[in-house]
């Protein structure tokens, strides 16, 4: 098959990134900073019929170049790193570098469907940062709270007494995390609407609403199928022949799945209408197909 159009896969790391432009194959390395982001605008600028630039998540090493390029209003897409290995096996290529990374990234484009990234407000770009930070101060949380218990049969007051400071510290930056999302969502109007129509559903407060925004910020703009689909809610077919498999729940976005799970617990107990739904499902669960 010919293509007249450009494809380019960008593979990132922390200090540089390569990357792959095809039909050509022609490959180069940009580093990660303010000065080799410019550099490749002006590289991408010389490229005719762009039809779309793919890069995989790499932690937030990422968003420098996703954002520059939105930025300068190029057609960028962000697919999910298994996906690409996936993809990587179904072609035949096991081997892995950066640059063989970029042009299997490259090939993904211009095989596969992709949907193009939007320009972020300020304001949910803000909110993404302030729900990882909550995220991480939870878990460390957690891991104190577990550090305090195990210390609980022995009689070292020092180390208990240094534990429960860092849980006041941790607790205390937690609650200032807390409201500083709060203020987030009041300085933007699209994103206090949505948090509005979220907790007014039962088991929906701040912390599930600003996660929710923050990881799925497609809400509003897909139907709920499709939705359901893309948090890793919706029940997946497992058939082959005469056999019918038991559906079940795969893949998604992790993150807004548990935030939703954290919801579900009590709406289940003071809300009739999700009972219900919780005990029909329960009932086909337990039920022999």
């Amino acid at each position: 098959m010919a293509y007249t159009n450009r494809f380019i896969g960008i593979d990132i790391s922390k200090s540089s990134f390569d990357i792959c432009v095809l039909p050509e194959a022609r490959s180069a390395s940009f580093s990660n900073d303010a000065c080799g982001i410019a550099g490749f605008l002006a590289f991408v600028a010389r490229q005719d019929n762009v039809e779309r630039l793919v890069i995989e998540p790499t932690g937030g090493y990422e968003r420098p170049v996703v954002e520059a390029l939105l930025a300068a209003r190029l057609p960028v897409a962000k697919v999910n790193a298994k996906q690409i290995r996936q993809f990587a096996r179904a072609c035949g290529q096991l081997s892995k570098t950066d640059r063989i990374d970029a042009f299997i990234l490259a090939d993904y484009a211009r095989r596969m469907e992709t949907k193009v990234l939007t320009l972020s407000s300020p304001a949910q770009t803000a909110l993404v940062d302030l729900v990882s930070r909550y995220r991480q101060l939870s878990h460390m949380i957690v891991q104190e709270k577990n550090r305090r218990e195990k210390l609980r049969t022995r009689g070292d007051a020092q180390a208990r007494a240094w534990i429960e400071e860092t849980l006041a510290f941790l607790l205390q930056q937690r609650q200032s995390v807390i409201e500083a999302m709060d203020a987030c969502l009041k300085s933007d109007k699209d994103l206090a609407d949505k948090a509005q129509i979220l907790t007014s559903l039962k088991g929906i407060g701040l912390r599930t609403a600003c996660a929710l925004i923050a990881g799925l910020p497609e809400l509003g703009l897909l139907n709920k199928g499709q939705v359901a689909k893309l948090v890793g809610v919706a029940p997946i077919n497992r058939d082959s022949g005469l056999m019918r498999g038991k559906r079940m729940i795969t893949g998604g976005r992790k993150p807004v799945r548990d935030a939703l799970y954290i919801a579900a617990l009590p709406a289940i107990r003071f809300d009739p209408a999700m009972k219900a739904v919780f005990d029909r499902c329960q009932y086909r669960s337990n039920t022999p197909q």
